[in-house]
């Protein structure tokens, strides 16, 4: 029911993307991050992961032949602040 929930949401000016429940195939997974960096701005998607969760993670980076990289200490604004924005 959530995945079908989210499907129907299309807002155009999604910057951050938090998946709390990490996607169990790289279709759910594309579709969810999608959401953010659309319509050519940048976007950070966040994944929560549990242990039961890294095999999800491993087989979606095989399939989309990327990886997908720990959160950084540090993140920088330009990927989630629009850029005239007055932060």
């Amino acid at each position: 029911m959530q995945n079908l929930l989210t499907r129907g949401i299309d807002i155009q000016a999604v910057n951050v993307v938090i998946n709390f429940d990490f996607p169990k195939n790289a279709e759910t997974y594309l579709h969810r991050i999608g959401r953010s960096g659309r319509f050519g701005h940048l976007g950070l998607a966040i994944n929560l992961l549990t242990v039961e969760d890294k095999m999800n993670l491993y087989k979606i980076e095989q399939e989309l032949g990327t990886q997908i990289a720990p959160i950084p200490a540090v993140i920088d604004k330009s990927l989630y602040v629009a850029p005239d924005a007055n932060y």
